[in-house]
């Protein structure tokens, strides 16, 4: 069947999608403690759940504002003008900016995953590679090669050692992967870089943020920083985002943010760029017909972000609670089972280490303990999908249901007390 594809089309197909698929597989059969008690807990997707209540009740609210024209008929589809107005003062409000970011800088697009597919095609030509420090967010891979064709060009970045930070950025690994790709002929045109890290949970510093923009200046190369999480810190350190920095070389360095963690909306398909590579905005802007968000979404999305009264005293005040709540669940679950973890401080998940259970620590195993945890009830993502340079480690998300998230932890205890592990690990 192949032949009756485009090259473009069968690559794209060759490449594999985990995430999405155990997304659809376990919500067919996800876990109801009264309707459905059999399902199974969803401790692998990254959804901020712990604040449904007052989301709903909120978007009940707004819902009557889509009730007019202006959502019948074609808009600007690079974003509601005072939507990015809105979303640029919010920003520099929460960051300590001297004053609201250029709404003529900004571009939206539906998801995050949208903006790294338009920033791939816009900075990169088909076999170029991007660096990505890893274990990282695993769709990333998707998100650079289904479409552009770029090239995802793994960093190792974490350290299993008893000692020190093992999620430090390393920007000596950064270059010696940079040399590594040019020696093998490709052409290397950026970096990704995830702050607050997936699956790690690490808050990078401002000098660790500017090390890495200085290496992309001096390299002509490219800057991505997503921040997805930068308003999801549970603990210190506090975040520095990349537009508190100096940035050496404007032109090249890229600011991602979106809608779907740290406002919870996921559903909504809101991601945003801020550049001030006008040439590459342009670009973005004239693949936004392909990937626009609807004109009912945006109204309701700007009505949130200017409602800084709500979200300052209700919303932010109840996720900051409720996020603390649950990762203190999902820790001491897992401290009582005996299960370390790498101690991050921002985002919806932990990264913990269960090598001890992999008696030759190899990826075969690390799979087959995951269809054991899946068979048991419980489904969390392995690190092979976040590209972890060590098979053994699983990343679990806690801000789901807080029953939930208790569940997740017994049938994960139940699992584990049926393996043996090897004398060399105890």
């Amino acid at each position: 069947m192949a032949e009756l594809l485009s090259k473009r089309a069968n690559r794209a197909l060759d490449i594999p999608e985990f995430l999405v698929r155990y997304l659809l597989e376990v919500s067919a059969n996800s876990y109801d403690p009264t309707d459905h008690p059999n399902g199974i807990v969803n401790l692998g997707t990254i959804e901020n759940k712990t604040c449904e209540d007052i989301w709903l009740k909120k978007v009940e609210e707004l819902a009557p504002l889509i009730a007019e024209k202006s959502s019948l008929y074609y808009y600007n589809l690079t974003g509601f003008e005072i939507l990015r107005q809105n979303i640029g003062k919010f920003l520099a409000t929460k960051f300590g900016l001297p004053e609201p970011l250029d709404p003529q800088k900004i571009v939206l697009l539906d998801g995050v995953t949208a903006v790294l597919n338009a920033i791939a095609l816009s900075i990169a030509d088909e076999g170029d590679a991007i660096l990505c420090p890893i274990p990282t967010y695993g769709r990333i891979l998707n998100d650079i090669e289904e479409v552009a064709g770029a090239r995802f060009y793994k960093v190792p970045m974490f350290k299993e050692c008893g000692t020190g930070d093992a999620a430090e950025l390393q920007i000596s690994a950064i270059e010696e992967y940079y040399n590594k790709a040019v020696d093998e002929g490709l052409t290397v045109k950026g970096v990704i870089l995830c702050n607050p890290q997936n699956p790690t949970g690490k808050v990078y510093s401002k000098g660790d943020i500017f090390s890495l923009l200085d290496f992309c200046a001096s390299k002509k190369i490219h800057a991505v920083i997503d921040e997805i999480y930068a308003l999801s810190c549970y603990d210190k350190p506090q975040f520095t985002s990349v537009l508190q920095c100096e940035i050496p070389d404007p032109s090249r360095t890229h600011f991602l943010w979106g809608f779907s963690k740290d406002l919870s909306l996921s559903g909504f398909r809101c991601g945003m760029i801020y550049s001030e590579n006008t040439r590459l905005l342009d670009y973005v802007r004239k693949v936004s017909m392909f990937c626009s968000i609807p004109a009912p979404v945006q109204i309701i999305l700007n009505a949130i972000i200017s409602d800084t009264e709500w979200l300052d005293t209700v919303y932010f005040p109840t996720y900051q609670k409720r996020q603390r709540q649950h990762f203190e669940i999902a820790s001491d679950g897992l401290e009582k089972i005996g299960i370390p973890f790498y101690r991050g401080t921002a985002g919806s998940y932990i990264w913990m280490n269960l090598t001890k259970y992999l008696p030759h620590k190899t990826s075969e195993e690390e799979l087959a303990l995951f269809h054991k945890f899946l068979q048991g009830g419980v489904y969390l993502c392995p690190g092979k999908e976040m590209f972890s340079p060590f098979p053994g480690w699983f990343r679990l998300t806690f801000t789901t249901y807080k029953d939930h998230v208790k569940e997740g932890l017994k049938r994960m205890e139940k699992v584990l007390s049926t393996l043996l592990i090897p004398k060399s690990t105890l």
